[in-house]
């Protein structure tokens, strides 16, 4: 938050600076559309698949500075990943292989791209109107969206 004064009352007013805060917060996995698939494509073994389609998973988000700080909790597994928002490319250990990408904002959309193994994977993160936040990930050709609510 950044302190905006206006002057016709002379007062301080609080203002979102970044369109994309709204992402801080806890969410929890109410849908998904293709994970299987999506899976396929980047070489996640059967039985972790079959994990995956059943988890709630859970996301905590938080921003410090130019770096957007996830924690991803399955309920089996628990990670922390830390990505660059300032263009800087980083490394994320992703279905044991290293995930190298950068990320890019545009339009409070959080736009991340990059190579896991030999496969190019882009991620687009955003809330909706409905509040959920929607992450779209892409693999080559195949498209998985997970819708996640706010988690009470």
């Amino acid at each position: 938050k950044a302190v905006v004064s206006t002057q016709s009352t002379g007062r301080e007013v609080m203002s979102d600076t970044k369109p994309y805060a709204k992402l801080t917060g806890e969410w929890q996995s109410h849908s998904n559309t293709n994970l299987d698939a999506l899976l396929q494509k980047l070489n996640v073994s059967f039985l972790v698949r079959k994990a995956a389609s059943h988890a709630k998973t859970s996301q905590k988000i938080r921003f410090d500075g130019d770096k957007m700080i996830i924690v991803n909790d399955t309920g089996l597994k628990k990670k922390e990943s830390i990505m660059m928002l300032d263009g800087t490319e980083f490394q994320n250990e992703m279905f044991q292989q290293v995930f190298v990408a950068t990320a890019k904002i545009e339009n409070g959309v959080i736009h991340v791209s990059g190579m896991l193994g030999n496969v190019k994977l882009t991620i687009a993160r955003e809330v909706n109107t409905e509040g959920q936040m929607v992450l779209t990930t892409k693999a080559d050709d195949v498209e998985c969206v997970r819708v996640f609510n706010p988690k009470s």
